[in-house]
């Protein structure tokens, strides 16, 4: 059995802000003896265990940490599940039942942020705990990938509230998280090269530097037509189709791993926007190519291989996707009750038998 006595009663320490003084001040020791424990170059008395305990209010074997490989099995084995859902109910449901029953868990509680954030209706009432969760994040955390998660979570929370009355405060705040973020150039896949030639994981890191970096351009540049207001329905649609053409040039082959659902929505949106301007010819191509691809995706395997020329050979699982999500049903709601599309176009011939296809 591992005793995790020393990590322990450091992480409660620090989660309640005392100082190694305070600490070795109520339990009549020195604070050289409460160091020495939380670095494992010694134990406190056993008879102090209760005491101990009772002062972080937790009991003495979580103090000591025996039941850690069996909660570590939960966590792990939870956080998975609610990784591979798409859906918001099942994804709030599974986090908010493991924060109640592991609150410290920073793994968990990032997960919980975001959901607290993405997914509250009214995110002014939950400001609060917004904060709370952000600072703990960023004071205790030692995890430097979960601390810029939580920045990225904590600029969707500030972006989402510059149309209120404080949005000039807001903005000063979301930017001096942005100027914390780390450099493009800081991210792990720039240094895909590092691996040695013979490494096993050498082909695997460079194709997904090569996709990671492509797809956070991509993202760049999409974002920038996409929230721009002055950008009209033609420009949106001449910049989209060029989008669809750098991605079918990368993914040659029909394979188009993490950016299935990004194709797929990209041939929505034109179908959409070409429609507003009264192509109804081009908006019901568009529209075929999505329905096709959600036939096309919710038909293949779980794992397969790709053999476009960029990531020849790269195994793809569409479960990173989430494993409850259904092309075809997405496809069939976007456009049968999100798109704007008129009524007498959905009353076509030609758009029946396009919905036809996601049945």
């Amino acid at each position: 059995m591992t005793v995790y006595l020393g990590k322990n009663i450091k992480r409660l320490r620090l989660e309640r802000k005392l100082t190694q003084e305070i600490l070795a001040e109520f339990l009549g020791v020195t604070f050289q003896s409460v160091s020495n424990w939380e670095r494992g170059e010694s134990y406190p008395d056993i008879t102090m265990l209760p005491e101990i305990a009772g002062f972080f209010k937790v009991s003495v074997d979580e103090l000591l940490g025996v039941h850690k490989s069996e909660n570590e099995h939960e966590i792990v084995s939870k956080i998975a599940e609610y990784d591979n859902y798409t859906d918001e109910k099942m994804m709030w449901q599974i986090i908010t039942a493991l924060k109640a029953k592991y609150p410290n868990d920073f793994r968990v509680l990032i997960r919980y942020f975001g959901c607290l954030v993405r997914f509250s209706e009214d995110l002014p009432s939950v400001s609060s705990e917004v904060f709370a969760i952000y600072n703990n994040i960023q004071q205790n955390c030692t995890d430097d990938r979960i601390r810029i998660k939580a920045k990225r979570v904590m600029i969707e929370f500030y972006r989402s509230q510059l149309n209120s009355e404080n949005s000039d405060v807001m903005f000063e705040k979301c930017e001096k998280i942005i100027r914390e973020m780390p450099d493009m150039r800081d991210n792990h896949e720039m240094f895909c090269t590092f691996y040695p030639e013979n490494h096993p994981d050498h082909d695997v890191k460079i194709q997904n530097s090569i996709e990671e970096n492509f797809l956070l351009r991509l993202t760049l540049f999409t974002h920038h037509w996409y929230y721009c207001e002055e950008c009209t329905d033609k420009w949106q649609i001449e910049a989209s189709e060029k989008e669809a053409e750098l991605l079918e040039f990368i993914y040659d082959d029909g394979n188009y791993g993490k950016m299935w659902r990004t194709v797929m929505n990209l041939y929505g949106h034109i179908g959409m926007k070409y429609h507003l301007v009264g192509d109804n010819l081009k908006a019901l191509v568009n529209f075929r190519k999505n329905a096709e691809l959600a036939v096309k995706f919710d038909s293949m395997d779980r794992i397969t291989v790709m053999n476009s020329v960029m990531f020849k050979g790269k195994e793809f699982d569409k479960f990173t996707l989430g494993s409850t999500f259904v092309a075809k049903s997405r496809v069939k709601e976007l456009l049968t009750e999100t798109y704007p599309l008129s009524d007498e176009f959905k009353e076509t011939d030609e758009f029946k038998e396009i919905i036809s296809m996601l049945n």
